[in-house]
C-alpha cells in the first residue's frame, strides 16, 4: 500500500474510533478525496474484519468505536524512558512487522527502532505458520538492533525475551502465566503469545535482532482459524489496564532485559526458568526432526536448550516442539 494511501486509511480510521456517525462529505472534505474514494477506503477497512455501519443520511460508524495504539504516546514513552531504541513506528497495517521491520533496517541501519501495527496480512509465527491478526484486537510487534556479539552468543535470548514477558504478566494477574519452550506463552494451557526470534550477522562480532511478538488481547471468540486453544491476556489481569499501557510496559521490559542480556548472557535468566516454565518436572514429548522421545522436562542448560530426563539419560534438545505426555495432565 502506498504511503499516502495507508495516511489517508491512518486518519480515516482515527476519526470512525470514537464510535460516531460521521457523513461520507465531511470525511471526503477531512481525508481531501472524492466521497467515492471514502466508500473505497471503508471497504478495505471491512476487508480487514473492521464492523463499518454504513447508514443512509447519517454516514459511517464503527460500533463501539476503536481503542487504537497511541503512535504520540510510545514515541514519548521510547524517547524517555528507552536506552536501546530511539524510534518507534505506528502503522494501521503491514504484511508482517518483522518484515517491515527488515526492510526498514535495510533502508536505515544504526539504532535501534520498533514496528507496532494495529493489523497484520501476513503474519508469522515459528516454522512458517500463520499468525491471526484481526484487527485492534491483539498487539503485534517487532523491536530491532544491532547487537555487539555475534550469533554464537545468542543462545537462549528468545528463553530471556519469554521469562521477562511471564514475570510481568504474572505481576498483574493471580492466573499462573508460563512459558512453554522455548517461546510459547500459556495460562492454563492456553496460548497468550509468541516470540519469534530472528538474527542475521557474523557468528562471533556483530549481529542484526529481529525479534516478533503477537499477544491475543481482546480477540473475539468467532474467530475459528487458530488451531489451538488460546485465551485474551485482557481477560486474566486483574486491573482495568488498557492496551496502550501495557505494550508500553511491554516495550520498556524489553529494553532492560535485552541490555542485561549484553551485559550478563543468558546466565542472567536461566534460574528463573523452573519458576516460569509451564512443564518443569512434568512428561512431556519432544518432537524433533528425527522423531519423537519422551521423558521429563529438568530444565534448560546455559545455552538455552531444553533439558529433559529420558530411558537413556539426560538429553538436551536445541530445537523442536514440546507438548504434554497423553494422560500427564
Amino acid at each position: 500500500m502506498k504511503d499516502a494511501s495507508l495516511k489517508r486509511i491512518q486518519q480515516l480510521v482515527r476519526t470512525l474510533s470514537d464510535g460516531q456517525f460521521h457523513s461520507g462529505e465531511f470525511l471526503a472534505v477531512e481525508l481531501g478525496v472524492s466521497r467515492t474514494a471514502i466508500w473505497k477506503l471503508v471497504n478495505k477497512l471491512q476487508s480487514w474484519q473492521i464492523e463499518v455501519y454504513a447508514v443512509r443520511g447519517k454516514g459511517y460508524k464503527i460500533p463501539g468505536g476503536l481503542a487504537l495504539i497511541d503512535n504520540e504516546q510510545l514515541s514519548q514513552l521510547i524517547s524517555n524512558n528507552s536506552k536501546l531504541f530511539k524510534e518507534i513506528k505506528v502503522l494501521p497495517t503491514v504484511d508482517s512487522t518483522s518484515s517491515f521491520l527488515t526492510r526498514w533496517w535495510q533502508s536505515e541501519p544504526g539504532f535501534g527502532r520498533i514496528c507496532v501495527a494495529e493489523h497484520q496480512t501476513a503474519g508469522r509465527g515459528r516454522k512458517g505458520r500463520k499468525w491471526i491478526s484481526p484487527f485492534g484486537a491483539n498487539l503485534y510487534f517487532s523491536l530491532g538492533l544491532n547487537l555487539p556479539m555475534g550469533l554464537s552468543a545468542l543462545g537462549g535470548l528468545s528463553l530471556a525475551v519469554g521469562i521477562g514477558l511471564t514475570k510481568l504478566f504474572n505481576q498483574h494477574t493471580t492466573r499462573k502465566v508460563t512459558l512453554k519452550w522455548p517461546n510459547d506463552i500459556l495460562v492454563d494451557g492456553h496460548k497468550l503469545a509468541g516470540i519469534l526470534v530472528e538474527a542475521s550477522g557474523d557468528s562471533t562480532d556483530c549481529s542484526f535482532l529481529n525479534i516478533g511478538i503477537g499477544i491475543n488481547w481482546d480477540m473475539d471468540r468467532q474467530d475459528h482459524e487458530i488451531d489451538q486453544l488460546w485465551s485474551n491476556l485482557k481477560s486474566i489481569f486483574d486491573s482495568k489496564i488498557e492496551r496502550n499501557e501495557i505494550l508500553g510496559l511491554i516495550l520498556l521490559e524489553i529494553d532492560r532485559l535485552l541490555d542485561r542480556y549484553i551485559e550478563e548472557g543468558f546466565d542472567a535468566f536461566r534460574s528463573d526458568w523452573a519458576e516460569q516454565s509451564a512443564f518443569i518436572g512434568r512428561p512431556i514429548v519432544i518432537h524433533t526432526r528425527n522423531g519423537m522421545v519422551s521423558g521429563v522436562e529438568t530444565g534448560v542448560d546455559k545455552s538455552g536448550a531444553i533439558t529433559v530426563k529420558t530411558s537413556e539419560g539426560e538429553k538436551c534438545f536445541y530445537s523442536g516442539e514440546v507438548s504434554l505426555r497423553a494422560g500427564a495432565g
